[in-house]
C-alpha cells in the first residue's frame, strides 16, 4: 500500500500524538508499505532519526500560519500527483487547508480529546472533520465526548483504537526496586503529579511508610512540583528525571501512578504510559477521568480512583504497596495485557480501518 501521513507532531519529539503517528509510519514502512510523512519541523534535531527509517518525510518550519499553508499546499500537491491507499490526518487541524476537491473515502482523521474541547473552534472542527470519511478515536471516552459536543455531526465510519505501541514485554527481575512509584509523561497539571505528592506525604505522616517516587518528564509543572516537594519535605523521597529512557525508570519501579483529571480544556484521552508500564510488569493506579481508565483492566492490572480524590489515591497506593499477593497478581496480569499492544499487531488495526 501507499500511505500518506499528515501530522503536526512527529518523532523524535515526544508526546502521545508523536507516539501514534511515528509508530504508524515506522511500522507500516517496516511492513514494506510505501509511506510519505508531511510534518511540522521537529523541536529537536531530526536528521539522524529520519535517516534510519524507511519512510519519505517532508518537514516544514516557519511561523505557524505560513507553515500551515505551505504544508497544506504540499499535501494538495501529493494528493493530485500520487495515488494513496490510506491518508491519515493527526487531527482536524491538519485537514484545515486541504482542498475539498481531493476529499476521498481514504481520508482518516484521528481524534485524541483535547483538540475538540474548545467551543470557539466548534465550526472549524465540524467543517474540517466533515472532510474525513473515517474517524479513529483513541478511547471510548473520547468518542463519547465527541458525540456529546457535536450532536449534529454525522460520522460516516468510526473505530476506537487504543494508541499504544509496545516493542517487547519485559518481565521484571526479582531485585529490590529503587522506586515504589513512578510517573512517566509530560509534566502537565492534568496528569496529577501534585496529588501523588500529597498522597506520599499522607503515607509517611499517617502510616510511617516512606516511599520513593520517580518523576520522568518535562513541562510547565516542573517548578511547581519541585516547590511542592520542598513544601511537603519530600526531598529524600522524590527524584526528577529529564531525558532519561523510560524503560530504565520502569525497570527500577514497582507501580505506575497517573491520577489524571479534567483541567479546563485539557483532558487525558487515553494513557499510553500506563500500557508502557504494564509491559514492564508494573500495576497502575489511574483515575476515572477521560480515557485513562481504559489504559488498564480495572482490578486486574491496576486500580481506578475517583479523579482528584486524595483519600482514594492514598488508599490505592497503600494497598498495592502493602498487599504483596495482589501486587504480584496485578503485575502478572499487566504483562499479559501489554501483549495485545505489540507494535506489529497494533499497526494492523490502523491499516485495516477501511
Amino acid at each position: 500500500m501507499k500511505i500518506l501521513i499528515a501530522t503536526q507532531c512527529f518523532p523524535p519529539d515526544l508526546g502521545g500524538i508523536e507516539h501514534v503517528m511515528g509508530n504508524i509510519a515506522i511500522e507500516a514502512s517496516e511492513a514494506k508499505h510505501t509511506v510519505f510523512v508531511v510534518s511540522d519541523k521537529s523541536k529537536s534535531p531530526s536528521r539522524d532519526f529520519d535517516d534510519k527509517n524507511n519512510y519519505i518525510i517532508f518537514r516544514f518550519g516557519q511561523i505557524k500560519y505560513f507553515r500551515k499553508i505551505k504544508k497544506a499546499n504540499y499535501i494538495n500537491h501529493l494528493l493530485a500527483t500520487e495515488n494513496f491507499d490510506l491518508i491519515f490526518f493527526d487531527s482536524w487541524k491538519s485537514l484545515e487547508y486541504v482542498d475539498s476537491k481531493y476529499q476521498s473515502e481514504k481520508f482518516i482523521c484521528l481524534v485524541h480529546g483535547n483538540e475538540i474541547l474548545k467551543d470557539k473552534n466548534r465550526d472549524r472542527v465540524m467543517k474540517n472533520m466533515s472532510k474525513a470519511n473515517s474517524i479513529i478515536f483513541n478511547s471510548n471516552a473520547t468518542k463519547l465526548l465527541f458525540q456529546k459536543k457535536y450532536v449534529s455531526f454525522k460520522i460516516k465510519n468510526s473505530k476506537v483504537i487504543y494508541p499504544a505501541f509496545i516493542s517487547s514485554i519485559q518481565k521484571p527481575d526479582k531485585r529490590k526496586k529503587k522506586y515504589d512509584f513512578c510517573t512517566i509523561g509530560r509534566l502537565e497539571r492534568r496528569k496529577g503529579h501534585q496529588l501523588i505528592l500529597q498522597a506520599l506525604k499522607k503515607l509517611r505522616d499517617t502510616d510511617n511508610i516512606v516511599s520513593k517516587y520517580a518523576i520522568l518528564g518535562e513541562g510547565d509543572e516542573l517548578s511547581r512540583l519541585k516547590s511542592d516537594v520542598l513544601k511537603y519535605s519530600l526531598q529524600n523521597q522524590v527524584d526528577f528525571f529529564i531525558g532519561e529512557e523510560s524503560g530504565k525508570i520502569l525497570k527500577q519501579s514497582k507501580i505506575h501512578v497517573m491520577p489524571t483529571f479534567l483541567d479546563g480544556n485539557s483532558i487525558e484521552g487515553f494513557g499510553i504510559s500506563n500500557v508502557e508500564a504494564s509491559a514492564y510488569g508494573l500495576p497502575c493506579i489511574v483515575s476515572s477521568s477521560g480515557g485513562t481508565q481504559e489504559s488498564i483492566i480495572k482490578n486486574e492490572t491496576g486500580l481506578v480512583i475517583q479523579e482528584k480524590n486524595i483519600e482514594q489515591l492514598y488508599n490505592a497506593m497503600k494497598e498495592l504497596i502493602m498487599n504483596k499477593e495482589k501486587y504480584m497478581n496485578y503485575s502478572s496480569n499487566s504483562l499479559t495485557f501489554a501483549g495485545s499492544f505489540l507494535k506489529k499487531n497494533k499497526v494492523i488495526e490502523y491499516l485495516e480501518i477501511l
